[in-house]
This record gives structure tokens, C-alpha cells and sequence, in this order.
């Protein structure tokens, strides 16, 4: 019999080994890490209506995510930080930089927050609520490019199903209007 420590991290491997992979293959990277930056965009949009999130708020941080998948208990964990760590330091540079844009846009709105809370506790809920949504805006487009990233392998932007069909629709729909408008005007001169 093994004592107990060597136990816990064998038994923390082999669960590592069996368990379904957290990293995408497309990036090298887990999905999972970007929760983080969901959970502050949720919290930041339900605030103007609940405020009891306050708290919750004040109580996020940003962490690496080297520092998220070392303190995880999800099985494949150790996986994630191990394929992070054989990223290519190139696509691993541009990975941190959106993480860096996201840790600050995030904080940021936090010390407004707090800042106008301070300043004006629930006096002026218009002006909390713009904040937000501000905040909101700017955290969902640079966390759709991270997603992009994780998912993808690029930060540009993958268009789904739907977008791209609601986009073929209005170009349609324009080429319709062009051509109905062309065939609208007079063709030929008029005599007076």
C-alpha cells in the first residue's frame, strides 16, 4: 500500500488520463477558462435590476489561466495546463493579450461601479444602468473574440449558421430594393 500523498496525486492523474479532454484541438486552449469573464458580464448585466449582486461584483477578480486550471477540480485540468504550456509562444502572446483587454475592461467597470455606488447609492439607476450596458457591449465583443481563439484558432470572429443566413437575407433583400428601384426610374427622356 502507497501512502497517502502519493495516492491523491496518482489517483489526480489517472482521472487526468480518463477524463474527456478540456482543450479545444483547434487552439490548444479550454473553453472553460472564459466562465471565468461570463460570470462578470452576467453579473455586471443583472445589476442595474438586481442589485443585491453588488457584492459579487466587488468580489471578482481576474485570474490567469494558469492560476484557474491549477486551482480546478475538474478532471483534465492538469491536461490544460500542461498543452498551455507547449502553445506556441506567438498564439499563446495574442490568447493573453485579449485576456488582458478582458481583465481590464472588467475591472475598470468594477471601480466605476463601486465608484458611482459610492457616489450616489441607488439615487441615480439610469446612470448605473448605462454604465452597464457600456460595459456589457465592449465585454461581449472582446469576449467573442476569445471565444473565437479558444474555438477557432483565430480571434476573428466565426460567423454561425443563423448570422450567416440573416446576412445572404438583407443582401437579398438590398438586391431586390436595387433592382425594383432601378426599373423604378423613367428611362427615357421625357419631351416637355
Amino acid at each position: 500500500m502507497s501512502n497517502g500523498s502519493g495516492s491523491a496525486s496518482n489517483s489526480v492523474s489517472a482521472m487526468d488520463d480518463t477524463a474527456p479532454s478540456l482543450v479545444n484541438p483547434a487552439s490548444g486552449l479550454a473553453n472553460d477558462y472564459l466562465n471565468l469573464f461570463n460570470e462578470i458580464l452576467m453579473i455586471i448585466e443583472q445589476l442595474p435590476t438586481m442589485p443585491e449582486l453588488f457584492d459579487d461584483l466587488l468580489a471578482w477578480k481576474p485570474v490567469t489561466y494558469q492560476e484557474y486550471f491549477s486551482r480546478s477540480v475538474l478532471p483534465g485540468s492538469h491536461s490544460a495546463l500542461a498543452d498551455y504550456n507547449r502553445l506556441n509562444p506567438s498564439f499563446r502572446s495574442r490568447f493573453e493579450a485579449i485576456v488582458d483587454d478582458l481583465d481590464r475592461l472588467a475591472t475598470g467597470t468594477v471601480a466605476s461601479i463601486r465608484r458611482h455606488i459610492k457616489t450616489k447609492g441607488a439615487d441615480d439607476p439610469q446612470t448605473l444602468a448605462a454604465i452597464c450596458e457600456r460595459a456589457t457591449v465592449a465585454l461581449r465583443e472582446k469576449l467573442s473574440r476569445a471565444v473565437a481563439l479558444v474555438n477557432h484558432g483565430t480571434a476573428d470572429t466565426v460567423e454561425d449558421a443563423q448570422a450567416r443566413a440573416d446576412r445572404l437575407m438583407a443582401v437579398r433583400i438590398k438586391a431586390l430594393a436595387d433592382v425594383r428601384d432601378f426599373w423604378a426610374k423613367p428611362r427615357f427622356p421625357t419631351s416637355e
